[in-house]
Order: structure tokens, then C-alpha cells, then sequence
């Protein structure tokens, strides 16, 4: 079933930031792939770089992870 075909699939909040998000993951990801990173690993990258404590508790905390 398409989208087209599932009703109000469209207008639910949820799932519409969902693909945005995928979509903007996805763009990063094809923006760093000449230099061989996800987007997600350079994320945590730059998190332990301009942490001023780079514990692993830390860098969870920051980057909200479970």
C-alpha cells in the first residue's frame, strides 16, 4: 500500500518528522561518505571533541542515548 493509499498516514506528526528525519540522516550521510564516516559516527565524534568530559556517560547524556 502506497502512502497515497493509506489514509491519514500524511497528517500524522509522527511519522511525517520520522521520514524528515530519515531523509536528513540520509543527506548527511551521502555528504560524508567521500570521507568514509555516517553521519551518526561524526556526530559522536564532534561530541567527544567539544566535550569538556568525554566519559562515556557524558557523551550519552549529550547525544540523549538511552
Amino acid at each position: 500500500m502506497t502512502e497515497a493509499q493509506q489514509p491519514g498516514f500524511s497528517r500524522c506528526n509522527n511519522a511525517t518528522l520520522r521520514r524528515a528525519a530519515r531523509r536528513l540522516g540520509r543527506f548527511y550521510d551521502d555528504a560524508l561518505a567521500p570521507s568514509g564516516l555516517k553521519g551518526t559516527q561524526f556526530g559522536l565524534l564532534f561530541q567527544i571533541q567539544v566535550s569538556s568530559e568525554p566519559a562515556m556517560g557524558a557523551i550519552a547524556e549529550a547525544l540523549i542515548m538511552d
